[in-house]
């Protein structure tokens, strides 16, 4: 009668656990269905909506899109759908259910007419339309409103591959099973054949089962060898076991989601309500300036207290009927920099409720670039209106000095009989012939520095400048008996410059370089990187320059050489301190001189 009275404990402890696992199980089951179609959603918004930034200014105008000028966007959208690319394609709508642009330009031009497609693009928000599957690979399309001022423009239109998504989705789901029915067979089991049941072993039992209810997979229930009830603790501990193996491959996933994370160009920041950081990119420690650190949270926080508006602009976002918030802030970071930021804050929703803030943060520095750009524009007209004023001044009495100096050596072939006097004549007039022919030359290089001149700026490979211009001086090199050595630093980072004005600068050093060294010499031309900034140096082994001119050697009109002009230094200083650098040297009489030229880095 007892043993009855056991079996049948034994078998509402067995059929009650075995609904607890069915329970446990069912809840994982779900929750990994619903975290994959959540994480699939939020990748396809995100990826869809690092188009839309990059795509769409301000200024975009669905309006001025016709046939003649959409080649140029339609393969900017190709780049974004290229074969190896997790978006398959991309499509531009306007409010007419037009295609006006789109990565096949097969469908441009195309009209939605079905009623289906045509309620789909009724869409106020943002959002997933559509799941379909080809083959192992599941497909979304998302449609993404445009509005511009409060008003629809139209529509952007994204379909996206999740297929690594669905083989992680997959890989969970079987061993979820396997687990279960493992566990499954090992609790039937036990109920089968266990005889007895004791009452601490329930409270083991119970214990074990609040440990994995709040989720505490580190716990490892007592095995108790020879008890009647091993195989459940033996059950129990695979079930810890595969439960924490199973924690262990959601991490995995979470370090996917980071790198794919890291190929977003803007800070991410995705904190919980309880203002805890769950996660964040490495973009945004560059943008923070805390990459450094081991662990950046405590420095995340810093800077939080150091700038209020974020914590207000995260109150903000916390509110469920806030859809985003946008600011533009000067942020102060930890080393008394400021970053100017834009900081665009949204609210991410579980089950209807707010469940954390999401933060994007935009680098502005492309903007002060371009207000630099135009400082150094502004600067070079400066420089161009005084040459120009300059040179015309000075050219038209040269030029009637020319003309009357060759009137004068005709009048003294007719008028002066006396060879030798007549001969000192036209030495004197050789000479002033000579110098107003360097005089042209100086105007000359005036009216070049005076050129209006539209300053191209872009981004060169320092290395491949240098190199060009060494093709350029090696048949001088050569001639004056001069050996160029170059020594180029390897992976150097890019510089926004002029490319014709910075050649014109390492031009003329290396001419100066090769006038110091008469007799013949080495040059020794050197790249690399000083203090985040990209130096060239040019070395020669001449006579070196005296300490009595070395502050006057960037002076306009001063030169040490009889045919010089002294103009070429002085504007090649100019030139780099236009681009934000400095052009300065060491010499030793002697030994020779080294010119650096140091450029700041993109």
């Amino acid at each position: 009668m007892q043993f009855k009275t056991l079996h049948k404990k034994l078998l509402i402890i067995g059929v009650s656990t075995l609904l607890l696992e069915a329970v446990i199980v069912y809840f994982l089951y779900t929750s990994i269905n619903a975290f994959y179609a959540d994480l699939s959603s939020k990748i396809a918004y995100m990826l869809t909506e690092q188009i839309k930034n990059v795509l769409i200014s301000d200024q975009f105008d669905f309006r001025k899109i016709d046939k003649y000028n959409r080649y140029p966007l339609r393969r900017f959208l190709k780049r974004f759908s290229r074969e190896d690319s997790k978006i398959l394609s991309i499509l531009l709508i306007d409010r007419n259910n037009r295609i006006v642009v789109s990565s096949d330009p097969k469908v441009e031009g195309w009209e939605y007419q079905n009623p289906r497609e045509l309620q789909l693009l009724q869409t106020e928000h943002p959002q997933v339309v559509n799941r379909t599957w080809q083959g192992d690979i599941e497909i979304l399309d998302v449609i993404w409103p445009i509005y511009q001022d409060g008003e629809l423009q139209g529509y952007l239109r994204t379909v996206v591959s999740v297929q690594h998504l669905q083989n992680f989705y997959k890989n969970r789901k079987k061993i979820l099973y396997f687990a279960s029915f493992f566990t499954f067979g090992i609790i039937l089991l036990t109920v089968l054949l266990t005889s007895r049941i004791y009452q601490s072993s329930i409270k083991d039992i119970n214990v074990a089962i609040e440990h994995l209810s709040e989720a505490n997979y580190d716990y490892r229930p007592t095995l108790k060898k020879g008890d009647e009830f091993e195989p459940v603790y033996s059950g129990l501990q695979k079930l810890f076991e595969k439960t924490a193996d199973l924690n262990e491959s959601f991490r995995e996933s979470e370090k996917r989601i980071q790198a794919m994370m890291r190929v977003i160009h803007e800070g991410l920041l995705i904190i919980d309500m309880n203002m805890n950081i769950a996660t964040y990119n490495d973009y945004l420690l560059d943008i923070l300036r805390i990459r450094k650190y081991s662990d950046p949270h405590k420095q995340i926080y810093q800077i939080f207290q150091l700038n209020p508006r974020l914590v207000e602009i995260y109150r903000r976002s916390r509110d469920p009927m806030t859809h985003a918030v946008r600011k533009i802030l000067a942020l102060r970071l930890l080393d008394g920099r400021t970053v100017n930021v834009q900081v665009h804050a949204m609210p991410i929703s579980e089950n209807g409720k707010v469940s954390s803030i999401i933060f994007y943060f935009k680098n502005l520095g492309l903007l002060q670039e371009l207000e630099q750009n135009l400082h150094r524009s502004m600067k070079y007209g400066l420089i161009s209106q005084l040459a120009s004023s300059i040179g015309h001044e000075i050219r038209n009495p040269l030029s009637s000095l020319a003309i009357h100096t060759e009137i004068v050596a005709s009048l003294v072939n007719k008028s002066v009989k006396d060879r030798e006097r007549a001969r000192k004549i036209h030495k004197s007039i050789s000479i002033l012939n000579a110098e107003i022919e360097r005089l042209q030359k100086m105007i000359d290089q005036f009216f070049n520095l005076a050129k209006s001149r539209d300053i191209q700026l872009s981004y060169e490979n320092i290395n491949e400048l240098v190199s060009e211009v060494l093709d350029l001086v090696q048949q001088q090199a050569f001639e004056r008996n001069v050996t160029i050595h170059k020594y180029f630093g390897n992976h150097l980072p890019l510089v926004n410059i002029s490319k014709d004005q910075i050649k014109q600068v390492v031009i003329n050093l290396i001419l100066n370089a090769f006038d110091a060294m008469p007799e013949g010499g080495d040059l020794y031309i050197r790249t690399g990187l000083k203090d985040g900034r990209v130096r060239i140096s040019i070395k020669d082994t001449g006579v070196g320059i005296p300490d009595s001119i070395k502050d006057r050697i960037f002076d306009l009109y001063f030169s040490t050489k009889e045919s010089g002009g002294g103009i070429g230094l002085a504007i090649s200083k100019r030139i780099v301190e236009a681009h934000e650098g400095q052009l300065y040297f060491e010499s030793k009489e002697g030994v020779g001189t080294i010119f650096y030229v140091e450029l700041p880095t993109t």
